[in-house]
């Protein structure tokens, strides 16, 4: 019984950690296409300017 706890627990700590880190790479995709949106458009107003 003892085992079966600790890896139902095991079980749902690689889940929960898998869950976080899929998370963390689709924020850290979101922020990457905004700032690279901001930069095309300062980049293009320079250009503009020009």
């Amino acid at each position: 019984m003892v085992v079966l706890t600790t890896l139902l627990g095991e079980i749902c700590y690689e889940a929960v950690k898998f869950v976080v880190f899929i998370a963390a790479i689709c924020v850290a995709c979101v922020c990457g296409a905004k700032l690279r949106k901001s930069s095309d458009a300062k980049k293009a107003a320079k250009t503009e300017d020009k």
